[in-house]
């Protein structure tokens, strides 16, 4: 190029270019210098692309013979015209362009040079894409009016967009497939479409900080409604996304950061869909969605993997009717923190592995389930029948829904029931959760599990605030000091190392269960007390405790049902004094407990058949334990009795167990027929089955004072003249009742009349009386 060509503006240029001076043509007035006005700027401010181009790829030695500086283009407020179009170029010297107004978008593709910088400057778009820059690439406060494209660029130093803007709708910026060797920054960028990073590398830090980022999902090529796109990414260093703006998804799928991954106070706005997709993420130096983190939409974190502390302390989550929090099979080797924790939807911890603790200290969970409707999740869709046992077909009917088969991702990770379609799966990782309700669509079954294990339905009692069943605490468990949950709270299965803590907590799940730790294993104590209230069932069916149960100073309200359910419970020690007496049954059939320590106060309905222990606390008389087995609502079992009775004879109480098991006795005579009942109180009344000697006693005596008096009053005359001893009416009488033992005075007198009669009755009532106190004592000695 011929320097008599060059304006004075380009003339300037090419002669600081040797020396790498700056060429400034800005006038010092900021209304005047704002690139947004540089439409209006004359020759004085306007640079052919041309030159530019010349200068970057002309082969001038790296070092000016008279100044002794590097050549470089340095230039600051001018227009450049024409498009500067470097494509597969190798530029030998680096460029800085500063406030500067493009009016075409600069072409790197495929260019190779050592460093750029467009700081401040307007452009109309970028395209970069497998470029290799050999230093930095600055585009700090840019604005651009088209798309950045830098798609599987190679910047071996950093990528800066910090305070950038950008207003393009559909995809903004495209850095999939970059690689950075230090680092990305994007403080403060405002971009009104989709934001891409899947696949880039990056040796160092990755930065959005208070970034404000947004989806136009009107536009076709966005209309998935992601704003951000950081699937895939690994970094070597942090990745920090802290209090930024995002409306739309963001998404993080299989991302890998070595550093800490933190997205403490941003706020994401994705209502009904799913706002944070993080699946099978490996955050290695923890994961931070604390302090002001707020989600309209859900949050996914299934199947990923946190090294040190996944927190969600003071996070706020939203989505009415679905799922705010989706974890299942999470891994945590450090601690959960959910303390203060607020979601208003289903969080699912199913089946994760925290190392540590999970702490939910003072969280409040709701899930309220509204009236579902299918055609809300999958519009204007033709549904096709699901027919059981059929795999290989489609939830949907693709001939009739325009050829796409549902996909459960878009739903919210819901999934067929079992014996339905399989040969569709549903992306779970696409939408918020929302479960479709029952009898809402023409034809399509859906298998309530497939929503988290509750049918998603009218009212609350339906609905699962927290879904953790099968979840493995390495540590303890604390939903204590003000935890509140709306739905209910499950934790079948679940394994927890040291304590499990709902102290205060107040669980409502009306008509349903407000704590299920069926079959959960605790390997300390176990406590919901203090305060706590249930409303709703509180399940602790086949549940083990490796120390105490702690139910002291608790509320236990499921009116009609079961307020407490325990049955083949297990537990070192049971404290069960309640504020007051249990509205519903407690049921503790089968239970095993070493030491039962209740208040007689609040004692209330109770199921006890196959209940073990070793004691009780208070040691109360048996006249008021027996209280205690009267209202089993299942009626008489012996067990119970049996069990209690053993207490009070390993204690050397033997008139309380005594008392014990007559009372068992009567209380079983009302189950037998009529004849058995029958006898069986004939033995209450003689020798009360054998627990009341005294009473044998009595009514033999009464027998022979009655016998001796008659006879001795009209003696019998001989059964033979002149043979056999004298009379005795009192040996005579004890003959007659002894029917085993022969006196001789039976055989050698004969009464008449009414005495007669009275002989064979007290013969009679030798016989019944001698069998009855034989019966009783087998049974008595039988139990010793």
């Amino acid at each position: 190029m011929r320097t008599e060509d060059l304006s004075e503006a380009e003339r300037r240029v090419w002669e600081a270019f040797p020396r790498g001076e700056e060429v400034d043509f800005t006038t010092g007035k900021p209304e005047e210098d704002d690139p947004a006005a540089g439409a209006v700027w004359g020759a004085e401010r306007t640079v052919r692309a041309r030159v530019i181009a010349v200068l970057l790829m002309s082969d001038m030695s790296e070092e000016s013979p008279r100044s002794h500086r590097i050549p470089a283009l340095r230039i600051k407020g001018a227009r450049i015209t024409e498009r500067v179009n470097l494509a597969h170029s190798t530029l030998r010297h680096s460029a800085r362009f500063q406030s500067c107004l493009f009016e075409e978008d600069p072409s790197l593709y495929w260019a190779r040079c050592s460093q750029l910088s467009f700081k401040g400057s307007h452009l109309p778009g970028l395209t970069g894409s497998n470029a290799q820059i050999d230093g930095h690439l600055l585009l700090e406060g840019c604005v651009f009016t088209g798309r950045v494209e830098l798609h599987g660029a190679q910047i071996a130093g950093s990528l800066i967009l910090d305070h950038t803007r950008t207003s393009v709708t559909d995809l903004a910026i495209d850095c999939d497939r970059l690689q950075a060797g230090r680092r990305i920054s994007a403080i403060g960028l405002s971009a009104a479409g989709q934001v891409r990073f899947s696949n880039v590398k990056v040796s160092g830090t990755v930065t959005l900080d208070h970034a404000h980022l947004a989806a136009d999902r009107a536009h076709p090529a966005a209309s998935d409604g992601i704003a951000l796109v950081l699937d895939e990414l690994i970094a070597d260093g942090s990745v920090f996304c802290r209090w930024m703006t995002v409306t739309g998804m963001v998404s993080l799928r299989n991302a890998r950061v070595t550093g800490p991954f933190g997205f403490t106070g941003t706020v994401i706005d994705h209502p009904g869909e799913m706002a944070f997709r993080g699946s099978r993420i490996t955050a290695e130096g923890g994961l931070y969605l604390g302090v002001g983190f707020t989600v309209t939409g859900t949050v996914r974190l299934a199947n990923s993997r946190v090294d040190r502390e996944l927190s969600l302390d003071g996070a706020r989550l939203t989505h009415l009717g679905g799922d705010a929090l989706q974890a299942a099979e999470l891994q945590v080797e450090g601690t959960l923190d959910a303390r203060g924790l607020t979601a208003e939807g289903r969080v699912d911890l199913s089946q994760a592995r925290i190392a540590g603790s999970l702490d939910l200290t003072g969280a409040n969970l709701s899930a309220v389930v509204p009236d579902a409707n299918l055609s809300a999740v999958v519009p204007d869709a033709n549904l096709s029948a699901v027919v059981p046992g059929a795999p290989g077909e489609s939830i949907l009917d693709p001939a009739s829904s325009g050829g796409t088969a549902l996909d459960t991702g878009t739903s919210g990770g819901a999934t067929p029931g079992p014996g339905t379609s399989t040969g569709t799966a549903l992306d779970t990782d696409t939408s918020g959760g929302a479960a479709p309700g029952p009898g809402t669509s023409s034809g399509i079954t859906l298998d309530p599990d497939a929503f988290g294990g509750t049918a998603p339905g009218p009212g609350a009692s339906r609905a699962v605030a927290l879904d953790a069943d099968g979840v493995n605490v390495g540590g303890g468990l604390s939903c204590a000091k003000g935890f509140r949950a709306e739905g209910a709270v499950r934790l079948a299965d679940a394994r927890i190392g040291t304590f499990a803590d709902f102290n205060g907590a107040h669980l409502s799940n009306p008509g349903g269960q407000a704590l299920d730790l069926a079959g959960a294993s605790v390997g300390g104590g176990l406590e919901c007390g203090r305060g706590f209230v249930a409303e709703g069932e509180l399940t602790l069916i086949g549940t083990r405790v490796g120390r105490h149960l702690y139910l002291n100073d608790t509320t236990l309200s499921a009116p009609g049902g079961r307020a407490l359910a325990a049955w083949q419970l297990e537990a070192r020690e049971l404290y069960l004094r309640p504020r007051r007496t249990p509205e519903g049954t407690v049921d503790l059939r089968h239970a095993r407990i070493g030491v039962i320590r209740d208040d007689p106060a609040t004692w209330s309905p109770r199921r006890q058949d196959g209940l073990t222990y070793e004691a009780l606390d208070p040691m109360l008389p048996a006249a008021r334990r027996l209280a205690w087995l009267k209202d089993d609502p299942g009626g008489y079992a012996p067990q119970p009795y049996e069990q209690l009775a053993a207490i009070y004879r390993r204690l050397g109480h033997d008139v309380d167990a005594r008392t014990v098991l007559l009372v068992k006795q009567r209380r079983q005579r009302s189950t037998l027929p009529l004849y058995a009942r029958a006898w069986g109180r004939l033995q209450d009344v003689t020798v009360g089955y054998g627990y009341r000697p005294v009473r044998a006693a009595l009514w033999f005596l009464a027998l022979l004072v009655t016998g001796t008096v008659v006879f001795a009053m009209n003696n019998p005359p001989r059964a033979e003249p002149g043979k056999g001893p004298v009379f005795n009416a009192l040996v005579y009488a004890l003959d007659l009742l002894f029917p085993l033992i022969d006196f001789g005075q039976e055989k050698a007198y004969q009464p008449v009349g009414a005495p007669q009669w009275v002989a064979y009755g007290l013969v009679i009532a030798g016989w019944v009386l001698v069998t009855t106190i034989a019966t009783g004592i087998t049974r008595a000695l039988s139990r010793q």
